[in-house]
């Protein structure tokens, strides 16, 4: 057999391959792989998730990876040369497990603060969107790995997104200036190896066979040349998505393979629209390195991966408050620090989903902290209220199995011979994991498991236990029923997935300390399997042993109130935003709330350290607490860079990526999110078209904290702006200083006023370019932006279905300097 490197070009390869050789390659075999075609040393393509850690291959792996910061985080840098250095370290950890082709960055819009998925997106605005996520597909593919960005185009909602449809033409104004634009810019800066369509229907037409995006706009308008494959099952059809333009179904061949062939057969679609398919296949081949695709995959921990990861977290921390100076925490003179919240010795770093990943390594907060006053009496801690959405899986050091391990025995059943254990086996946590793939012999339908243990609480009290079950149930306590559910859970297998607390059932019992109590769960399988996606069959046993959320309080209140200025660590983990649902409102859990009010009444000052994806209301306390850190969900180096900024090592130089509201009220999309029914199925309208975030009328009232916010330890002054328009082309001149004490990086922002018309409605600025600069204390530097007039000025003419550029004075913001350029004469065009 040839070698994959040995070959000059794959795509060269088309003509020698049989009609089941090219469908093959156009549907995927595994959750992470294409097929090859041995015979003609054509190889397999895997495939990996994500830019925030490259996972292995195998869903439930305990493999580790280095571990970046959500894309939330990474947008608040506006640093398109860190992240381009940040794709270069994730070509490299794909090539570690053995994948040639990553999957993202997401350059979804987030369009509202209840999106499950906005910590995976970059932000609100479409330029910053497409610039930052193409830096990162330039680092990627700098060395044979490509990348593949997704998902084109308005998976801006979890909630039913296999459904619902976006009623909004591909033709208006709104998709093509907001959620198509994020694109257009993308692919303006960078050319990646293939894209991912959306699950949802746009303007009627699901997104793997929409003629109109795919072949219309993506590909003959923008000139795309790369590869289309779909989401996981989100292939709707076998001929209309192939002549759509997509190329590649995953992650099995459920539409495609005999099913495509057939088609070809009954002429339903011509050999010739499959070879354009394929040979989209074979230069993707072409494009990365595939022949290491079966590489044993590892973990490999790097200085230069840490030093990244750790750039990117501390460039992307925004500093929202800072009152009196309270951060950096002073070293000059001693002074007493109370830690509060689990997040500080639990820490946060990954949302939930395809971006979440088992990172390296994770430094405590506090344990750094304390390094950093190298005083332990200095730093106390107090872990406040509990910070989870389901119950704990049960400690491994509480149960004891029948031979007295640690751990549980379970046995498998099939009712065939339902007395006879087909399969038994000891594990040290009471959870059982499958999807798809079930234990050998096992009967699905038809079986069950039984999982056996003895719990010995370590306090006494009325404890909670929780069963997570697929299936029918029985969970008995001593022989004694406690728990049961007679039928299965009616949930989709992305529900089981990723929103665990649909399959949670819970009882409270008392109990004492040391004394054992017998466990016997009994749960059935699924009494049919689930069509077009894997069925799950899983059992999980949770179990948290009882504690007075009051006494929390008043213990961290106490602590507090003996500190010289207390740190809380707060908010969200990726049991609260995750991919597979949107979140239900903006609050922070009522817990945290009452703990940061009874903390910020008893301290001095009180500093938020607050971890999540999505905007937060913080009107219930932000009045009474002096500094509000945003930390996002900030990665395996995220502590290291949140106690570099706590402790002035670093001076924070994030900006907010997109809008912080007042109140869920105040956002433009209220009442207009997630998907309703509609009379053809769910739907989504954009009615707030064009006024996304910051776009919106009365932003200066109803923000929080403006797009484009973070503050510093230093500050910095602008002036002599200077505008010119030299041909096609809008060049900003404007002087920046740094007037403070410190050094520090600043975000140069560049900002189009539109022109005014009776006929145009255009928001009051947009973003139109960027860049970030480092200063010295007293250092001015002249900073220069350039922007291709059509971008910067343009509108999208429905009527005629082209970009117009009308003439006229324009006015121009960066910082608090505003000048003005005119527009000579009327143009239009449409292209990328």
């Amino acid at each position: 057999m040839a070698s994959p490197c040995d070959e000059g070009s794959f795509a060269a390869l088309l003509p020698k391959l049989t009609l089941e050789e090219k469908v093959a390659l156009l549907s995927g075999t595994t959750f992470n792989s294409t097929p090859g075609v041995s015979r003609l040393g054509i190889p397999q393509i895997k495939v990996a998730d994500s830019i925030n850690g490259i996972r292995p291959s195998t869903l439930d792996s305990d493999m580790t990876t280095a571990c970046f910061p959500s894309t939330t985080c990474l947008a608040s840098t506006w640093d398109s040369e860190l992240l381009e250095r940040m794709g270069e370290q994730l070509g490299h950890e794909a090539g570690l497990k053995s994948a040639q082709v990553v999957l993202g960055p997401t350059i979804n819009i987030h369009r509202d603060p209840r999106g499950g998925r906005n910590f995976e997106c970059f932000s609100e605005d479409p330029l910053l969107s497409g610039q930052l996520a193409g830096a990162i597909v330039n680092g990627i593919q700098k060395n044979g790995v490509g990348a593949c960005p997704k998902h084109f185009v308005c998976n801006d909602s979890e909630t039913m997104r296999h459904y619902y449809n976006v009623k909004e033409s591909p033709h208006g104004r709104t998709l093509r200036e907001v959620y198509l634009a994020a694109w257009q810019h993308l692919l303006r800066v960078s050319d990646p190896v293939a894209i991912m369509t959306a699950y949802n229907q746009v303007d009627g037409a699901f997104c793997s066979e929409n003629k109109t995006l795919n072949t219309d706009i993506l590909r003959e308008t923008w000139g795309y040349r790369g590869a289309l494959m779909s989401d996981w099952f989100a292939t709707r059809s076998t001929a209309a998505s192939i002549k759509a333009g997509l190329d590649l179904e995953m992650p099995f061949p459920i539409l495609r393979g005999p099913e495509l062939i057939k088609e070809v057969e009954t002429g339903a679609v011509s050999e010739a629209e499959i070879d354009r398919r394929v040979l989209k296949m074979l230069e993707l081949r072409d494009r990365t390195k595939a022949c290491h695709s079966d590489a044993e995959e590892r973990s490999e921990t790097s200085k230069e991966t840490n030093q990244v990861a750790r750039e990117l977290a501390a460039g992307g921390l925004v500093l929202l408050k800072n009152e009196s100076n309270t951060l950096p925490l002073s070293y000059s003179q001693p002074i007493k620090v109370a830690v509060i919240g689990e997040f500080a010795n639990e820490p946060v770093v990954t949302g939930g989903g395809s971006a979440s990943c088992k990172p390296q390594y994770k430094d405590k907060p506090l344990e750094l902290l304390q390094q950093a006053f190298n005083d332990d009496s200095t730093v106390q801690y107090s872990p406040g209220v509990r910070t989870r959405r389901i119950i704990p899986t049960a400690p491994t050091n509480r149960l004891t199995s029948a031979d007295g391990r640690p751990g549980v025995d379970v046995a498998y059943f099939n009712n065939t011979n339902p007395t006879r254990p087909i399969l038994t086996e000891h594990q040290a946590t009471p959870h059982v994991f499958m999807l798809g793939h079930f234990k050998p012999g096992l009967h699905v339908p038809g079986s069950r498991l039984e999982l056996t243990t003895t719990l010995t609480p370590s306090t006494s009290g009325t404890h909670t236990i929780a069963v997570r079950c697929t299936g029918a149930f029985t969970l008995t306590v001593n022989g004694t029923p406690v728990l049961l559910r007679s039928t299965q859970p009616s949930i989709t297998t992305e529900q089981f997935i990723f929103n665990h607390i649909l399959l949670e059932t819970r009882t409270t019992r008392s109990m004492t300390a040391g004394e054992s109590y017998a466990i016997h769960l009994v749960m059935h399988s699924r009494t049919e399997l689930v069509q077009r996606e894997p069925t799950p069959y899983a059992a999980t046993l949770g179990f948290e042993e009882e504690y007075s959320e009051d006494a929390a309080i008043s213990e961290a209140a106490a602590l507090a109130g003996q500190a010289d200025v207390s740190v809380v660590f707060c908010g969200r983990s990726d049991q609260y935003e995750s991919e597979g649902f949107d979140l239900e409102g903006m609050e922070m859990p009522a817990n945290q709330i009452r703990l940061i009010e009874a903390v910020a009444k008893a301290s001095k000052r009180t500093v938020l350290v607050m971890h999540c994806g999505n905007p937060l209301d913080v009107s219930p306390f932000v009045d009474s607490v002096q500094a509000v850190l945003l930390a996002h969900f900030p990665g395996q180096e995220g502590a290291k860079a949140v106690v570099d900024v706590l402790t002035g090592k670093v001076n924070p130089s994030g900006r907010l990526a997109t809008t912080w509201w007042n109140r869920l009220e105040d956002a433009p999309s209220f009442g207009r999110f997630p998907a309703v029914e509609g009379g053809d199925g769910p739907e989504i309208r954009y009615s707030e078209g064009l006024a996304v975030g910051y776009r919106c009328d009365g932003v200066a009232w109803r923000a929080r904290w403006p797009f484009g916010f973070g503050l510093s330890y230093t500050e910095f002054g602008y002036d002599g702006l200077q505008v010119t328009v030299d041909g096609k082309s809008l060049r900003c001149l404007v002087g920046m200083t740094n007037i403070g004490q410190r050094e520090g990086r600043e975000v140069v922002q560049l900002y189009v006023r539109g022109f005014k018309s009776d006929t145009v409605w255009k928001p009051e600025r947009e973003l139109k370019a960027f860049t970030k600069v480092l200063l010295q204390p007293g250092e001015r530097r002249m900073v220069e932006l350039h922007v291709d007039l059509d971008i910067a000025c343009s509108y999208w003419d429905e009527g005629g279905r082209t970009w117009r550029l009308e003439e006229g004075t324009y006015g121009i913001q960066v910082g608090d300097c505003q000048g003005d350029f005119s527009v000579p004469k009327t143009t239009e065009w449409d292209h990328l």
